[in-house]
């Protein structure tokens, strides 16, 4: 297994060990994920490491740290952009953010069978609201008329929860969405 796949494992374990977020100060850093997975040396021996992945929202720095079984740190890296899916508290802290804003909620209420749902990482270049060191999550609201067979979308809004604000509450994902090289952002279309 690479090194990656191991970070990405350790990161995933202790996110779901995370405290609930709404108990953390904005400059905390979050445990997003971790695992502990064994792993090949290169000299053929066996080790058992620790994969963790944090997001400090103050510094809006993502870390992905590889400790050995006795703590010590084999490697550490660090970045402003990642698309390391949200823990459920997260979810549940954006969900509590979108639900006390008072048009959202209204709307909500309002729909026949209202549903919301996602809370996938949104990621824009730099110089947006969700550009690098945000912690962007998209969520889409929505009225399922089952009789009809159809659903009827209210809202997609996005939630930083950098500091736990609306960052757009009628966002429009095909001209604001994910940044790609397939969709012609110049920094990553290189």
């Amino acid at each position: 297994m690479t090194r990656t796949a191991f970070c990405t494992v350790a990161f995933a374990i202790l996110l779901s060990s995370a405290p609930v977020l709404h108990a953390q100060s904005a400059s905390s850093e979050r445990i997003l994920r971790s695992w502990v997975d064994d792993v090949k040396l290169e000299n053929g021996s066996q080790a058992r490491w620790t994969f963790t992945i944090t997001y400090d929202a103050e510094a809006g720095m993502y870390a992905e740290t590889i400790t050995d079984q006795d703590g010590v740190v084999v490697d550490r890296n660090s970045g402003r952009a990642s698309q390391v899916r949200p823990t459920a508290e997260e979810i549940e802290s954006a969900r509590s953010v979108i639900f006390a804003d008072p048009v959202l909620s209204e709307l909500f209420e309002r729909a026949a069978n209202p549903k919301l749902d996602g809370g996938f990482v949104l990621t824009r270049e730099e110089g947006h609201a969700c550009g690098p060191g945000s912690r962007c999550l998209q969520f889409d609201m929505f009225d399922v008329d089952t009789a009809a067979r159809r659903v009827n979308r209210i809202r997609y809004i996005v939630v930083d929860a950098r500091d736990w604000t609306i960052v757009s509450n009628d966002f429009d994902p095909s001209e604001d969405g994910n940044a790609t090289r397939f969709n012609g952002n110049p920094i990553l279309a290189r």
